[in-house]
């Protein structure tokens, strides 16, 4: 039994480097640094004085995590640090919208504008109808009083024109009386 437990001591004090994580977790090293570089203040490494970045168990553990995230779940990187800020407690993930669905939502919307600009054409069409209706009748009934007022004014001036001839035949002098002297000499 010492001997198990000395293997499970010397296995947790084991530096690991980025390559040794990418071969424990079947992962390519630059996905590794990449994972390293998006997520660093959330997993655990040391730094030795020539620079390089070492693992121990902790560290291991949790790049099997962002690998189960990542791969087998389909978490982004974003999702990833708030599943590791929240502790994986809370944390629903929510699903970004694929194009087919933004397209739709988006025809959806164009659709619904479409609908209201059709309905305010009808709106305005019908108060077209209406002015263009009551145009109609203003102008007949404009037509029938011009009509009326022209044969008004016709009417009158007949009158007065009769009037006038009346008052031309009873103000006429009788003909003045001539001589037959005078009558043949003016013939």
């Amino acid at each position: 039994m010492d001997t198990n437990n000395q293997v499970e001591e010397k296995q947790d004090e084991r530096e690991l480097t980025i390559k040794d994580i990418a071969e424990l977790i079947d992962e390519n090293p630059h996905t590794v640094r990449n994972w390293l570089k998006e997520l660093e203040g959330y997993i655990p490494f040391e730094r030795k004085r020539n620079g390089y970045r070492v693992f121990k168990n902790e560290g291991l553990e949790r790049f099997k995590l962002i690998k189960h995230l990542n791969r087998d779940q389909d978490y982004t990187l974003k999702e990833i640090a708030l599943y590791l800020d929240t502790g994986g407690e809370a944390f629903k993930v929510v699903p970004e919208p694929s194009a087919d669905s933004l397209l739709a939502e988006e025809m959806r919307k164009m659709r619904e504008r479409l609908d209201e600009l059709e309905k305010r054409d009808r709106e305005r069409d019908n108060v077209l109808k209406a002015i263009a209706e009551q145009l109609t009748k203003q102008n007949a009934y404009i037509e029938h009083t011009l009509k009326e007022r022209d044969e008004n004014l016709t009417s009158a001036m007949r009158e007065m024109l009769e009037g006038k001839k009346l008052i031309a035949a009873t103000e006429e002098k009788p003909p003045e009386r001539k001589g037959w002297f005078q009558r043949l000499l003016n013939k």
